[in-house]
């Protein structure tokens, strides 16, 4: 059943040939990452717009580099490790590592299945992120794009 939606997605489609399949992989394991950083900021209390405008932009990019554009996959990389810096951050402040006064603990506070959620997430993002630095993955960045 999986393997029959892994051989319709886009990038298996591609009128510039076949990417490598560990690529595609990596590019599928970014879109996970997207619905579940969707769910989180959803259950974080961000509004529709917010959601909308970070599903969007991100979802895009994601697609740019799918395409095979430098640019979009350096971006991309950015963009996960700010999210990585960013959960360890949360994390020091939920663990009272950061911060000496109970106000600012409760400002900074993530409920546990937040922080569950949100390291499953980055998981899935390294992942993916690690999949499209590969040797095999290389070729697809390189060639002529016509």
């Amino acid at each position: 059943m999986l393997q029959g939606a892994f051989d319709k997605f886009y990038l298996n489609n591609h009128p510039d040939g076949k990417p490598p399949e560990i690529f595609v992989k990596g590019i599928l394991l970014l879109y996970l990452g997207l619905l579940i950083q969707t769910l989180n900021n959803y259950l974080d209390g961000l509004n529709f717009s917010g959601i909308l405008f970070f599903f969007v932009a991100v979802g895009f990019l994601i697609f740019v580099t799918g395409e095979g554009k430098k640019w979009a996959r350096i971006i991309l990389s950015v963009f996960i490790l700010l999210n990585v810096f960013s959960l360890g951050y949360s994390l020091l402040y939920s663990f009272g590592i950061l911060h000496i006064n109970s106000s600012a603990k409760k400002s900074f506070e993530m409920p546990v299945y937040l922080i569950i959620l949100t390291i499953v997430e980055i998981i899935i993002e390294l992942w993916g992120w690690a999949l499209m630095f590969t040797k095999q993955a290389d070729w697809w960045f390189e060639r002529k794009i016509s």
